[in-house]
């Protein structure tokens, strides 16, 4: 095989535990070494040694101890170095020199450091090694000492009046700092506590316990009776039964101009009818090659001097990575100058990036020869591109 010499690995974990799950009496025996030419023999892989975050003491806290086959035929000392040892943080574990007890000197924090790679050494009384350093990983294992936290306090969408059940209406993001991989410590469940006004119906809409996707569950939105809603959200972590945090989603009732005024000749001239076009906007993900889903948009229309920019509506784009709201309809734009706002900052935010732009603004103009117009948004923490699509 080409080493040299035997191996041989000892792992022998007692029964006896503390409540915390450590177990004491825990030996690791380096492999053994037979005489002539010696080479480390890597291939050995020794189990993570597990130790609990937020461990109450008493310190040092033993965790293993370390024995090698030599110290039958002379006196063995032992010594750690690595992170947690001899490097920063230094001091957090220490090992016993002549009994080879490896202890924790402290209380350890998961959401800090997760796991410690150190590396145990043995040598006789006259410095000379009598084994290869031997690997040890520490991972400290999470206590749910973390709440969620909402990326916003009060989230902000729009739906159409009238929109179906089904439709999306905006998304909603929480951050947990405890372990959503092997434990449920991390895992968020969100909710909707609270509607106001709870009419027509107590639950107008309803969210995705796990993306936190808010859309519309029934049918009655009416702009002219309920021209906002406002929601509280909560999310928790341990599917659901842990720590909770709170925040507030406020929607927009947008018009569907279904209360046109009635033109009577007899009292007015009827309006001049002009050109109008469409609008269509897809915002996408670069990174992932998927729709940019919730990303806030706001739309403007360029007057005159004294009030440059009038607001026409705000939303977050749908599932598709498309603005789906009735002031995006043919037949309502006329001509004239246009800009739409793209809070990219805040959704790569919640994409969990910093990105290079806090927004992205488009401003285009309309004119009377155009019946359709089609803005895509190509969009990545660090660029955007955007043309006039059809």
């Amino acid at each position: 095989m080409g080493y040299f010499g035997a191996a041989l690995l000892v792992l022998l974990v007692l029964p006896a535990q503390e409540p915390n799950g450590i177990a004491h009496g825990q030996v690791l025996t380096f492999p053994k070494s037979g005489p002539g030419l010696r080479r480390q023999k890597r291939d050995w892989v020794i189990p993570p040694i597990t130790c609990s975050e937020n461990e109450r003491g008493p310190f040092p806290k033993e965790l293993v101890q370390i024995k090698s086959s030599k110290d039958k035929e002379t006196k063995v000392f032992y010594s750690i170095t690595g992170q947690g040892a001899d490097s920063p943080p230094v001091g957090v574990f220490s090992i016993d020199r002549e009994t080879g007890r490896l202890r924790v000197t402290r209380p350890l924090d998961r959401e800090d450091i997760d796991k410690y790679q150190l590396q145990s050494h043995a040598v006789s009384e006259n410095g000379q090694p009598v084994e290869d350093p031997m690997d040890i990983t520490i991972k400290v294992i999470d206590q749910n000492d973390n709440r969620p936290v909402f990326t916003q306090s009060v989230f902000k969408g729009a739906v159409t009046e009238g929109a179906r059940p089904g439709t999306s209406v905006m998304q909603v993001t929480a951050t947990d700092a405890d372990d959503s991989i092997d434990t449920f410590n991390g895992v968020i469940t969100y909710s909707i506590l609270s509607q106001e006004p709870p009419e027509p119906h107590r639950q107008m809409f309803t969210i995705n316990n796990e993306t936190g996707m808010i859309s519309v569950i029934t049918t009655g939105l009416d702009r002219e009776k309920f021209p906002r809603y406002t929601l509280v959200l909560q999310a928790a972590d341990m599917l659901g039964q842990g720590l909770t945090a709170s925040a507030s989603a406020v929607i927009t009732v947008t018009d569907t101009s279904d209360n046109q005024p009635i033109f009577d000749p007899s009292t007015a001239a009827a309006p001049e009818e002009g050109p109008h076009a469409s609008l269509s906007i897809h915002a996408l993900n670069v990174l992932t090659g998927l729709p940019a889903t919730g990303l806030a948009m706001r739309f403007f229309q360029l007057g005159d001097s004294s009030d440059p920019w009038t607001e026409i509506m705000e939303c977050m784009t749908n599932m598709d990575g498309r603005m789906d709201k009735s002031i995006l309809a043919p037949g309502k734009l006329s001509a004239g100058t246009y800009k739409l706002h793209f809070d990219t900052g805040k959704y790569w935010q919640q994409q969990g990036h910093t990105s290079f732009y806090p927004y992205v603004e488009v401003v285009f103009t309309v004119t009377g020869a155009e019946s359709k117009v089609h803005i895509p948004l190509l969009t990545s923490p660090y660029s955007y591109t955007t043309y006039r699509g059809n």
